[in-house]
């Protein structure tokens, strides 16, 4: 550091002696160098001091926008993620998306050979007219035996009368016993054949009840085979982004085969807080994050809920602390937090992005 030097002149009058002798009068100088602090050395504390006032202050704002503050940079953005597959095998016939394809929903996007479905369609078709002919055929017995019910009650009325007056007659001594039998007969015939057409008329009653049975089992044939058939053209069930598009065309699919996926547009937050940090988190808090693919830019939120367990207790092995030496481990547990609503064509956010959440708990 410079250093400001200024030079004195002492001069002092002193006897000297010489060879043995004292010279009085003999005047002597000598040169001292006297060292002063410059003007950076006197600023110098002061400079100090303003830092750590500074760090001081610091500090204390830190240490007051924790308390009310609570951050992770364990957080990624979450969407669902709808899996797109066949309920039909076949050929596939047309793709219409291609990977990162925006597509809303009901969108088609496969179409898979559906030829041998129509047939089954109109094999069904051609079942159920069928049994709706035996439906109308057994209607049309049913009521050619109501008919005969009705002229069997006739002659049995009749024959019934004409019984009563011949035992009146038989009684008179005007008829033989001969013309009483036989007219005796008759009514009894006319009796057999008036059950005899309504067991006819019952019977075709169960014949219509069984040919109903028959067009509802044909119809729900019917039903499937169309149904069957309304799979051959796959649609999109959300509305979203195509990804992981695995299908070409010509190719023969498997009913459950993965062809795609489809990354729905509603997005939020899973921050997987500690367990510690839980005591002021609620529903409802807003919430400020930053996503590593846009450092500049900030995003707003809120806490939606909190998850029932910790993360670790929803994994393939759960942790058995019971068995084993047991270290403990702070948990973390997952807190939903969703993003507001806002214009991010030059920010998107997409699923999987890392974030730094940041609550604000305001206690």
């Amino acid at each position: 550091m410079a250093e400001s030097r200024t030079e004195e002149t002492i001069t002092k009058s002193e006897s000297v002696k010489a060879d043995g002798q004292q010279t009085n009068g003999k005047v002597v100088e000598e040169t001292k160098t006297v060292e002063r602090k410059g003007p950076v050395k006197r600023i110098l504390p002061f400079f100090f001091l303003a830092i750590l006032v500074a760090a001081a202050i610091y500090g204390w704002h830190v240490i007051q926008y924790n308390k009310i503050h609570e951050d992770t940079d364990d957080a990624q953005i979450d969407a669902d993620i709808s899996p797109i597959l066949p309920r039909v095998s076949g050929y596939v016939q047309a793709v219409y998306v291609n990977e990162n394809d925006p597509v809303d929903s009901n969108t088609v996007l496969v179409t898979i050979d559906n030829r041998d479905l129509m047939m089954k369609v109109s094999s069904a078709e051609a079942a159920l007219a069928a049994t709706e002919t035996g439906i109308r055929s057994a209607q049309a017995s049913t009521t050619a035996a109501s008919a005969n019910i009705a002229a069997a009650e006739v002659n049995r009325n009749k024959t019934a009368q004409d019984l009563a007056r011949a035992r009146g007659v038989l009684a008179g001594g005007a008829m033989t016993k001969e013309q009483f039998d036989a007219i005796q007969a008759s009514a009894q015939a006319a009796e057999d054949q008036l059950k005899s057409v309504q067991d006819q008329a019952a019977a075709t009653e169960t014949q219509i009840a069984s040919a109903e049975a028959q067009v509802k089992a044909k119809q729900v044939d019917l039903d499937n085979a169309k149904l069957q058939l309304s799979y051959a053209t796959i649609i999109a069930p959300v509305a979203g982004t195509v990804a992981k598009k695995n299908v070409e065309l010509g190719e023969f699919v498997q009913a459950g085969q993965p062809l795609m996926a489809i990354a729905e547009r509603d997005i939020w937050i899973t921050a997987n807080y500690k367990e510690t940090q839980l005591d002021d988190i609620r529903p409802g808090q807003p919430v400020e994050f930053t996503v590593d693919a846009y450092p500049d830019a900030v995003f707003h939120g809120k806490v939606q809920s909190i998850s029932p367990a910790t993360g670790a207790k929803f994994s393939l092995l759960p942790p058995d602390n019971s068995s084993g030496n047991f270290v403990k481990v702070t948990q973390r547990v997952p807190v939903k937090i969703l993003v507001d609503r806002g214009n991010y064509s030059k920010t998107p956010l997409r699923p999987g992005m890392s974030v730094d959440a940041t609550i604000s708990t305001g206690k």
